[in-house]
């Protein structure tokens, strides 16, 4: 159950910050999605190190590296970014034109 509560409120504070920066600086919705991402993405690789076994998060081996995990985040990132390439229209939601 805290697992579906963290998701909430981190895609919450993706929702109000998509709003915030629409309407002060006129960023597209789509941008602050792929830039949410692009973050957890590179995030994930930038720390990928620690989940090996001797790492940081995994110092007895116990636990498999999360290749799910990193793959999904992938996955989100190049949708979003071909979703930006292949459909230009996408860039004026959240623009206010």
């Amino acid at each position: 159950m805290a697992a579906y509560r963290y998701s909430a409120i981190l895609l919450f504070v993706m929702f109000v910050t998509a709003v915030v920066l629409s309407l002060v600086w006129r960023v597209p919705y789509i941008y602050t999605a792929a830039g949410f991402a692009c973050w957890a993405f590179l995030g994930h690789l930038v720390t990928a190190d620690d989940d090996f076994r001797g790492g940081w998060s995994n110092p007895d081996g116990s636990r498999r590296f999360p290749w799910g995990g990193l793959l999904i985040k992938a996955v989100i990132f190049i949708g979003l970014c071909w979703l930006i390439v292949s459909f230009p229209a996408v860039k004026s939601f959240g623009t206010g034109g």
